[in-house]
């Protein structure tokens, strides 16, 4: 088994954003494709927002540009699935 990359704010805000994806039927499996489920999107899109609020003055710019793109492009993605 290959190690584990390290524990850090970017690896939790693309598990979040990946489990949000799923969630909307973006990300396909073996499975083939199953129905979009807004409500687990939604949960995600908005533990990201908890992220972003609590880490507020404490991510470098790095995180914070990431967190702040990934929210924006995600939301706008979630509006266009759910209409």
């Amino acid at each position: 088994m290959p190690p584990l990359p390290p524990a850090e704010v970017s690896g939790l805000i693309s598990m979040l954003a990946t489990q949000a994806y799923y969630a909307m039927g973006l990300i396909k499996t073996e499975d083939g494709d199953k129905e979009p489920d807004l409500t687990v999107a939604r949960y995600n899109i908005d533990m990201l927002g908890v992220l972003q609020e609590c880490t507020k003055g404490n991510l470098n710019e790095e995180e914070q540009k990431l967190l702040d793109g990934t929210l924006e492009h995600i939301r706008m993605i979630f509006v266009q699935v759910a209409g």
